[in-house]
């Protein structure tokens, strides 16, 4: 199982996943639906997904949805991103997928969920 969190923005999502323990930047994707279609086809039905809660989280996250074990859309707020001294999207991917791998093994419930 992998955790994958994506930064959003208009008009692209950073990407980081955290696996085997080790977080890493697997760069950007465009937020246009074939973009974000074709990336949640290279997701592991393992896997879970966190991203934050902007204007396009939902639709994002109802593409992502059928091919994960689960999504979960969180408000900046309450991770602690939106405090941070030091902000780049890359860093924002980063933390959320930290947050989603040390969540992912305590959580059960409906596969797509909010935190707000």
């Amino acid at each position: 199982m992998r955790a994958v969190a994506l930064d959003v923005h208009r008009d692209f999502c950073e990407v980081a996943i955290v696996a085997d323990g080790r977080v890493r930047s697997a760069g950007r994707i465009q937020t246009r639906p074939e973009a974000l279609e074709l990336f949640a086809a290279s997701l592991d039905p393992r896997d879970w997904v966190t991203l934050e809660v902007t204007g396009n989280a939902w639709a994002i996250a109802g593409i992502l949805e059928p091919h994960v074990a689960r999504v979960i859309v969180v408000s900046p707020t309450d991770t602690g991103i939106r405090q941070a001294r030091a902000k780049a999207d890359r860093l924002d991917a980063r933390t959320l997928a930290k947050l989603c791998g040390r969540v992912s093994s305590t959580v059960s419930g409906p596969r797509m969920s909010a935190c707000a």
